[in-house]
């Protein structure tokens, strides 16, 4: 009994204990400006893991140890509140988070504020950069952002990709200007994804003015990432990867291709075809009958060419940081090396590039920066339209790449692709870019700072081109040649020098005055200089095959040649920007350029702009509206120009050629030089002027973002070539005359959220359009396949319409047809002009625009503790193209390939007249070329797509016994897939992105690791 009231009094007292130990602390959760409750909130004790969670009334309990003193209370789309803990429940009010909007976006010739940009302006991140795990900083682009399209056709070796902002400009030259730590730059892909910190896009000419003549086209700007105080660090990455093609066509055996070749030469009225039917029904006993002769091979030249099932691809980056109050240093060496599908194919680049940042005293600093970069490329020599991959399509099987004894083959008549790749020599380049960025800037006083920059580029590049002989012998007898590939073995080389320096003096003065008028002048002056010398040899006639120097040709079949140019940029500009109270907004810029490109009394240009917004939401009346974060208006108007002409299009050009002259009984060449175009002298800017209105939104405490936005731009003065009377001489001369105009919208969406503590997540996506209407070109004709003519789209496809195919004599008896070979089986076309002919003059007709409309991208993000997933997602909402010749043209050049997605396609007199009517294909004819290949919509197709261009699983270690042991911060593994799937109308062997005879659209798997010390 003792013993037993004892144990009571035991338990008493330890229970009696542990409540004096801990203690209940409650309160609740409230949005500080509205009141409003706020459920799911996450508070912790500081210093433990101890957490819980406000329920809908904004109420939470939580116990915690009896000298506990501090709570951690947070939420997203809210700033993290500390609060003390006393005796009685708690009222905590959390600020919104506004981090988003303080952002400092990067705009021309300075930074602003993300809440205080008032034109058409989107950035991306270092993430969204360096996420994607592209070779190209240009392909990582791909539908991160509204009113920017990137196109590509090649997932070649370091192939780039196209990027247009707002659509086309001009005739000429579409691409964006480029900007990188503040320097024109001539590509963006001369930079490391992995040194990026973040690309701001200037879409619309009120933005862009700023940089006058040279921002019609839009600007990208691309900020390098630099060192900060406290920082010291050294990274390593790697990573690994295997790239396979997304698709690619097929084609017929041997047998088929012989019975399809007989079909199409008596469908051209021959009585029989050149193939016996003996040796495609017994075609394996012809084989073993007739070994290594023409036509018993069975080769899949595909095969034999992309030898190599995927292609691999390497990267090492080293990135070293560090970080003082007076010196910040961040340098970076990167490596990268792509291999291909064939042999003697691969791309190699090296890109350095240290940032300095040095604090000479309170009031003045430089920055010291440095780049190098060098690629080399090597491929396989080849002359245009003879490329590996054209060729392994062009050739049917039943030419041979290799006798049985392993020896080279004639192929076709000394083609051979594969001996090409292994034996045909090589193109080389070595591309070397050096340069340097020193500023200096000064402040003497508050809000006010002068800047002096200047920056020299420096591009030393060489290229050789060494085309060598294949002799080709007969295979019974070893000794007897049959072929060749060529006349003589061929050496071409190529020195480019290019230099270019910008200079730039700045300054900059912000002050406000009383909190309420708020104001930031910018005056600056910019030189941008440029010479550009070219060098070129070549020789003929090599003695040795294996030495490919100039040395070694011929002196008798030698050639040289040679170019320079010079051209000079003189701008000065200003902005003034100004808001009252955060709320209202006006900014106005102003350019004055000077280009050497024009004559001197026409070489001068202004380009005005002007923006204003209206922050809605700063507004007294919105204070009791909690959903609405921040709300803009913004619109603006401005002009940019374009000055990429060429060099000297105003002056009187003598060109150069070698002509024959009979001087004293003899033919001698002799050099001479004659003005061949005609001299403008009043050439002058073309100038694109844009009107832009859009609204900037965030709802629900930050986390749901929106951006949407119209424009309409018009480029007047665009250079074309106008029509001047034959009697005088001279090809057609530039002269200011065009007109281009382009609608569109955008829209940007976004959100942002946690579940619990650990696990956050974000979703974003953009889509826009762009059309763009040819308004004038004062007469000029651009036609072909894809036309630009008065009234229609830009690039736009003109040809016939069609109307099925002839099924028999009686239907093609009396039609309009192109010509006299037209029969059944053959494309039936609609005479527009009905007068009972079809001619390109009367019926050809407007088709639809080539470019991307509708053009998408999303973004999807999770993490959850140390493990994190990105999916990236991109399309074309509607495009118009045209299926490929590689896949719809059988037996091109008279002896080519026949694809195999056409059998049992195409219209045949062996089918039966339900077979025909469902053809998708005309009949199989060469007389009948120029009617069935004619540009039409009979091989139009729906190009859009969709398409999941990233997935990305990773995992990261933080500083764990383990790691800091190894003096490891951190260790992040990760595994990646680009151009994972895509989805459209295409025929499965066939990518939507892939251009014809092009190296294929890849698939990139790959795994890397990331260290941190």
């Amino acid at each position: 009994m003792k013993q037993s009231l004892l144990v009571l009094l035991l338990l008493f007292g330890l229970h009696y204990t542990v409540q004096a130990q801990t203690k209940t602390v409650e309160g609740k959760v409230l949005d500080a400006r509205t009141k409003v409750p706020i459920a799911g909130a996450t508070i912790k004790l500081e210093g433990s893991r101890t957490t819980a969670t406000s329920n809908e009334r904004g109420d939470f309990r939580i116990t915690a140890p009896a000298d506990a003193k501090i709570l951690v209370v947070t939420f997203v789309g809210y700033q993290e509140q500390i609060s003390e803990i006393t005796d009685q429940p708690l009222v905590i009010g959390m600020m919104t988070e506004s981090k988003n909007l303080e952002e400092v976006v990067v705009v021309g010739y300075g930074t602003q504020r993300k809440k205080d940009v008032t034109g058409s302006v989107s950035s991306i991140s270092a993430k969204d950069v360096g996420d994607r795990r592209t070779v190209q900083i240009s392909e990582a682009l791909q539908g991160t952002m509204s009113g920017v399209s990137v196109t590509r056709n090649s997932g070649a070796p370091g192939a780039g990709s196209n990027v247009l902002i707002r659509g086309i400009t001009t005739i000429g030259t579409n691409a964006p200007l480029f900007i990188v730590d503040g320097i024109p730059n001539s590509n963006i892909d001369n930079v490391n994804p992995g040194d990026v910190e973040n690309i701001t896009v200037l879409k619309d000419a009120a933005s862009a003015s700023i940089y006058g003549s040279r921002g019609a086209a839009g600007v990208v700007l691309v900020t390098t990432k630099r060192a900060k105080a406290g920082q010291s660090s050294f990274d390593y990455n790697f990573e690994y990867g295997l790239q396979k093609p997304t698709a690619l066509p097929e084609y017929t055996s041997s047998p088929d291709y012989m019975r399809y070749f007989n079909e199409q030469a008596m469908n051209d009225g021959a009585t029989a075809g050149p193939f016996p039917n003996g040796w495609i029904t017994g075609f394996a006993d012809s084989l073993a009958k007739n070994l290594n002769r023409f036509p018993f091979f069975n080769t899949d030249w595909q095969k034999e060419v992309m030898t190599n099932s995927y292609a691999p691809r390497v990267r090492h980056d080293l990135v070293f940081t560090m970080g003082t109050d007076k010196v910040k240093t961040k340098a970076s060496l990167g490596y990268n090396k792509s291999g291909a599908f064939y042999d003697n194919y691969d791309y190699e680049r090296y890109l350095f590039r240290i940032n300095n940042d040095l604090k000479i005293s309170d009031k003045f600093n430089t920055k010291l920066d440095v780049t190098y970069k060098r690629t080399q490329t090597q491929n396989v020599s080849s002359v245009p339209d003879d490329n590996p991959i054209f060729l392994s399509r062009l050739m049917p099987s039943v030419y041979g790449a290799y006798y049985s004894d392993g020896r080279y083959s004639n192929g076709k008549d000394g083609l051979n692709p594969v001996a090409q790749i292994n034996e045909g020599g090589f193109e080389k380049g070595w591309f070397n870019q050096f340069g340097a960025r020193l500023a200096f800037n000064y402040t003497p006083v508050a809000g006010l700072t002068f800047t002096a920059m200047v920056a020299p580029t420096f591009d030393l590049d060489k290229f050789k081109n060494f085309r060598k002989q294949i002799n080709y012998y007969d295979y019974a007898n070893p000794s007897q040649r049959i072929g060749q590939n060529r006349a003589r073995t061929f050496l071409d080389e190529n020195r480019n020098e290019n230099f270019t320096a910008n200079g730039q003096l700045l300054a900059n003065y912000t002050k406000s005055i009383n909190e309420l008028h708020n104001f930031d002048v910018l005056v600056g002056y910019e030189e941008n200089y440029s010479t550009f010398e070219s060098l070129g040899a070549s020789r003929e006639g090599f003695a040795l095959n294996d030495f490919p120097y100039l040395n070694a040709g011929s002196s008798e079949l030698r050639d040289n040649r040679g170019s320079a140019s010079e051209s000079a940029l003189r701008s000065f500009f200003g902005r003034l920007q100004y808001n009252f109270k955060n709320r209202y907004y006006l900014q106005g810029n102003l350019r004055h350029d000077q280009s050497s490109r024009f004559a001197s009394e026409f070489r001068n240009a202004i380009f005005p702009s002007f923006n204003a917004a209206w922050t809605i939401s700063e507004e007294p009346f919105m204070e009791n509206i909690p959903a609405i974060s921040h709300l803009k208006l913004r619109g603006g108007w401005g002009t940019a120009g374009n000055e990429r002409i060429g060099n000297y299009p105003y002056q009187a050009i003598i060109s150069f050629s070698n002509s024959l002259f009979y001087q004293n009984g003899s033919v001698v060449p002799l050099t001479g030089g004659g003005q061949v175009e005609y001299a403008m002298n009043n050439i002058s800017w073309e100038t694109t002027s844009s009107t832009d209105l859009g609204v900037d939104a965030t709802f629900l405490n930050n986390r749901l973002n929106l951006s949407a936005g119209y424009f309409h731009k018009k480029t007047e003065d665009i250079l074309l070539r106008l029509d001047i009377p034959n009697y005088l001489g001279y090809d057609n001369p530039f002269q200011n005359a065009g007109t281009l105009q382009a609608k569109g919208w955008e829209l940007d969406l976004g959100w942002r959220d946690k579940m619990g503590r650990d696990f956050n997540y974000s979703f974003s996506m953009n889509l826009s359009d762009t059309k763009t209407k040819v308004l004038n070109l004062k007469g000029t004709q651009f036609r072909g396949d894809q036309a630009i003519l008065e009234g229609g789209e830009f690039n736009e496809w003109f040809g016939y319409r069609s109307n099925g195919l002839f099924q028999n004599q009686a239907e093609v008896t009396g039609a309009a047809v192109i010509n006299a070979n037209t029969k059944p089986g053959d494309v039936r076309y609609v005479d527009i002009n009905k007068d009972g002919k079809i001619t390109p003059e009367g019926d050809k007709v407007f088709l639809g625009g080539s470019m991307p409309r509708y053009n998408y991208g999303g973004t999807l993000r999770m993490d959850y503790k140390n493990l994190d997933f990105g999916m990236v997602v991109q399309g074309v909402g509607k495009k118009n193209s045209v299926l490929s010749q590689d896949i719809t043209r059988p037996f091109q050049a008279a002896f080519g390939n026949m694809p195999l997605g056409m059998v049992g396609n195409f219209w045949s007199r062996n089918n039966t007249p339900e077979q025909n009517l469902a053809a998708r294909y005309p009949r199989l004819s060469r007389t009948s070329e120029v009617n069935n290949y004619e540009m039409s919509d009979f091989y139009m197709i729906s190009g859009a797509y969709f398409r999941v261009k990233n997935l990305t699983l990773g995992y990261t270690l933080k500083s764990k016994d383990l790691l800091a042991k190894a003096g490891i911060k951190a260790l992040r593994v990760y595994a990646t897939a680009n151009d994972v799937a895509v989805f459209s109308k295409f025929p499965k062997y066939w990518d939507p992105e892939a251009g014809t005879s092009s190296y294929p659209i890849v698939t990139t798997f790959l795994g890397g690791v990331n260290l941190t010390f």
